[in-house]
This record gives C-alpha cells, sequence and structure tokens, in this order.
C-alpha cells in the first residue's frame, strides 16, 4: 500500500476517534436536552453505514451523506463541548 493511502487511512481513524469522544462528551452533558444530547450521536450513526457502502460500491452515498455528517458530527461537538467550558467560566452567564 502506498504511503499516501495509509496516511490517508490513518487520519480517517484518527477523525473517527475524534468523533466518537465528542459524541461521549456531549451525551454525559447533564444540562442539555435529550435530544442535544443525542443529535450528534445520531449523526455519527447515518455516517458510519454510509460510509462503509464505499466497500460495496455505493459512492454516490458515501459522498452525499457521510462526509458532512461525520463533519457536521464534530462541528456540533465542539460547539456544545465549547459551550459547556464557557458556561462553567462565567456562571452568572447562564442564567
Amino acid at each position: 500500500m502506498p504511503l499516501a493511502l495509509f496516511l490517508i487511512a490513518l487520519f480517517a481513524l484518527a477523525f473517527l476517534l475524534f468523533d466518537v469522544v465528542l459524541c461521549f462528551r456531549v451525551w454525559r452533558t447533564a444540562e442539555l436536552p435529550r435530544w442535544r444530547r443525542i443529535l450528534p450521536a445520531l449523526l455519527l450513526r447515518a455516517a458510519l453505514p454510509a460510509s462503509a457502502g464505499r466497500a460495496w460500491g455505493v459512492t454516490r452515498v458515501a459522498e452525499a451523506v457521510a462526509s458532512p455528517s461525520n463533519a457536521a458530527t464534530a462541528l456540533l461537538g465542539r460547539y456544545e463541548t465549547d459551550r459547556r467550558r464557557r458556561r462553567r467560566e462565567r456562571p452568572e452567564a447562564a442564567v
């Protein structure tokens, strides 16, 4: 396997691990409503089968669903964790 493909696969695995960690962090946030805690995990759950579709030659679905869902999971997870961190720093702003 060429080095470039190996590095791309390594980046994809690292990004998947990053998404999963963010999903667990958001899931454990008790002050969020249930639907906001579940949303990143649902996006990731939709992206994983779409990504797996590439192995069977269904690339259009993977291009249309998987990459945007993975990006949305990361962005939403970072937004919620940053928002939680900012609320901890300023307790008076949470009211």
